[in-house]
C-alpha cells in the first residue's frame, strides 16, 4: 500500500533556501566565504583521508558480519570531475556508515529493542536526527522487528556520488542504496526491500546522515500483509531569527569587473524561518539616497564606488535591516547561470515586446532559455512603471528559480551539483561553502507560493539634470515592515 511522502520541517537556517537557491542570479556558490555570513553553525571542509578501499569495512557493533558493498563511486565540483584515488577514503567511510544502519536497523536482532532502534540516531545529524524518530517504521523495519525471528540479507549496495569543494575534498555525499532481505518469522519468510538516497555531510569527522529518501517494501507489525511506505526527511534553515540576503546585478559587461560597475539591481531577499513566509523587495537601481563617502546619489553608484560592501551598507542605512550575507552576479554571469542549471520556467505576466532588451513574450507559463532569460529581467520599455516593473518581473525570476531548484531537489538531492557549480564560477558572495550547501538543500522547505514580491515605492524627479526616483514615506513604512520578521504585510 503506498503512503504519503513524509517531509521533515522544521524552520530553520535563516534564509534559507529561500532565496539563495531561488535565485538563480544566483546560481549561489562560492567556494569560500568571508566572515559576514550568518552565525550559526557552519559545518568545516571536510579534510581528505587515506587509503582507498572498494568495500566498507567490517563494523564492530553487532552484526558485524553485514556488509554494505560499495558500487560506483565519483565526485564533482566547480574544478570538474574528481580524481577517483581523492573519494576511495571518505567513499569507504560513508559505506560503513550505510552498513552501521542497515545492520542496526535491518540485519541485526540485538539492535531493534521490540522496534525502539535506538543505535540508529547517533548515524543522523542535524534536524534529520529529530525525524529520524518520527520516521522510524519507513528508516528501519518498525514494528514488524518486535514479531521476527531474523532477517537473512541477501545483497546490499550503495553508489555514492560527491559534491568536491575547491580543493577537490568530498564535501557532500549523496549514498544511492539498495537493501533486500528476508524476514523470518516463525516458517514464514517474508521478502524485504529498501532503497533510497541518503545525503551525508562529515560531522566531527564523521560521516552522518543529513537527509534523506527512503521507499520500503517491509511487513506489517501482524506479518499479513506488505506495503511501500516511503519517508523523505529535508535539511532545514539552522536558526529562528529572520535572514536577510542582499542580491545585487551588477551593470558589468563582458570584460569589465562586476565591482567596479554600477548597480543594476538590488533586491532584499528575508526569510522568517518561524512560518516559512519569505519577502522579496526590489529597490529602483536610481534611488536618490545617501551612499557613504559619496553623498546623496543614486543608489547604483554604491557598488561602483565601493564594491559589494559599500552596496550593503548603504542599503542596511537606508533600509534599517540588517544584511547577513550578499549575492553578487552580472549580466554575462547571469546568463551562464542559466545555461549550467537549464531552463527556468516561469509565468510571463503580460505581453512583453521590447526592442531594447530583446525581449519578446506572450503571456503564459514559458521556460527561458539563457537569453531569453536575461531578456527578461532586462525588459523595462515594455514593463508598466518602467523601471520598478523591471525590478518585480527580476523578483518573478527569483521566485521561478526557486521553484525549479525545489522541484529538481525534491526528483534528486544530487540535482543541487549544476547550481554549485554555476555559482562557484559565476557568482560572488560572502557566504562560505558549507553555509551554501545547508541552504540550497533547505530549499524544498520554502514554498515559492507564500513568497511576497515588492519593489520600494517613489516618484521620478529630476536633480542636477539627472532623472532620479525619490523615496518617500512609503518606502520607510515597506521597509520597518520588512525589518520586523522579513515579511510584507503580515
Amino acid at each position: 500500500m503506498s503512503r504519503p511522502r513524509l517531509t521533515a520541517r522544521s524552520a530553520a537556517w535563516t534564509v534559507a533556501g529561500v532565496v539563495v537557491a531561488s535565485s538563480l542570479l544566483i546560481g549561489l556558490f562560492r567556494l569560500a566565504g568571508p566572515d559576514r555570513a550568518p552565525g550559526s553553525s557552519a559545518v568545516p571542509s571536510p579534510e581528505p583521508s587515506p587509503a582507498p578501499g572498494p568495500t566498507a569495512q567490517p563494523s564492530r557493533e553487532p552484526g558485524s558480519h553485514f556488509t554494505v558493498h560499495l558500487g560506483r563511486v565519483f565526485g564533482h565540483g566547480a574544478g570538474g570531475r574528481a580524481h577517483p584515488a581523492d573519494l576511495a577514503a571518505s567513499a569507504r567511510a560513508v559505506a560503513q556508515t550505510m552498513t552501521d544502519l542497515y545492520s542496526a536497523a535491518f540485519v541485526d536482532p540485538a539492535g531493534w529493542h521490540n522496534g525502539t532502534f535506538p543505535g540508529i540516531f547517533r548515524l543522523f545529524a542535524g534536524s534529520a536526527r529529530l525525524t529520524a524518530h518520527s520516521d522510524l517504521r519507513e528508516l528501519t523495519l518498525g514494528r514488524a522487528a518486535a514479531k521476527l525471528d531474523t532477517v537473512r540479507p541477501h545483497g546490499a549496495r550503495v553508489n555514492v556520488r560527491f559534491l568536491t569543494d575547491a580543493s577537490d575534498r568530498p564535501s557532500v555525499a549523496f549514498a544511492d542504496m539498495s537493501f533486500e532481505g528476508t524476514g523470518v518469522a516463525g516458517t514464514a519468510e517474508i521478502p524485504l526491500r529498501q532503497g533510497g538516497t541518503f545525503t551525508l555531510r562529515r560531522v566531527d569527522g564523521v560521516w552522518r546522515i543529513v537527509a534523506y529518501d527512503v521507499r520500503s517494501h517491509i511487513p506489517s507489525a501482524f506479518d499479513v500483509e506488505r506495503r511501500f511506505q516511503e519517508a523523505s526527511a529535508l535539511p532545514s534553515l539552522p536558526s529562528r531569527n529572520p535572514f536577510f540576503f542582499l542580491v545585487i546585478g551588477s551593470d558589468a559587461r563582458p570584460g569589465q569587473s562586476l565591482n567596479g560597475s554600477r548597480g543594476d539591481s538590488l533586491h532584499i531577499v528575508g526569510v522568517d524561518p518561524r512560518t516559512g513566509a519569505a519577502s522579496i523587495l526590489g529597490i529602483p537601481r536610481d534611488s536618490f539616497v545617501p551612499v557613504p563617502g559619496a553623498g546623496t546619489t543614486k543608489i547604483n553608484e554604491a557598488l561602483a564606488r565601493g564594491g559589494p560592501e559599500l552596496a550593503v551598507k548603504t542599503v542596511e542605512q537606508l533600509s534599517g535591516v540588517h544584511i547577513d550575507a550578499y549575492i553578487l552576479t552580472g549580466f554575462q554571469g547571469f546568463e551562464q547561470i542559466v545555461r549550467t542549471v537549464g531552463a527556468i520556467s516561469i509565468q510571463i505576466p503580460y505581453d512583453i515586446s521590447d526592442h531594447f532588451s530583446h525581449a519578446f513574450f506572450q503571456r503564459g507559463t514559458t521556460e527561458l532559455n539563457p537569453r531569453e532569460a536575461l531578456a527578461f529581467v532586462r525588459n523595462r520599455h515594455d514593463a508598466p512603471g518602467g523601471d520598478l516593473g523591471r525590478s518585480l518581473n527580476q523578483g518573478r525570476f527569483l521566485i521561478a528559480a526557486l521553484a525549479e531548484l525545489r522541484d529538481r531537489l525534491r526528483t534528486d538531492a544530487a540535482a543541487i551539483i549544476p547550481w554549485v557549480v554555476a555559482g562557484a564560477r559565476y557568482v560572488q558572495t560572502d557566504l562560505s561553502f558549507p553555509q551554501m550547501i545547508d541552504l540550497i538543500l533547505a530549499v524544498p522547505a520554502i514554498d515559492p507560493a507564500r513568497i511576497v514580491n515588492r519593489v520600494v515605492p517613489g516618484s521620478v524627479a529630476t536633480v542636477g539634470g539627472r532623472s532620479v526616483v525619490l523615496l518617500g514615506a512609503g518606502a520607510r513604512e515597506m521597509f520597518h515592515d520588512l525589518a520586523r520578521d522579513a515579511t510584507l504585510g503580515h
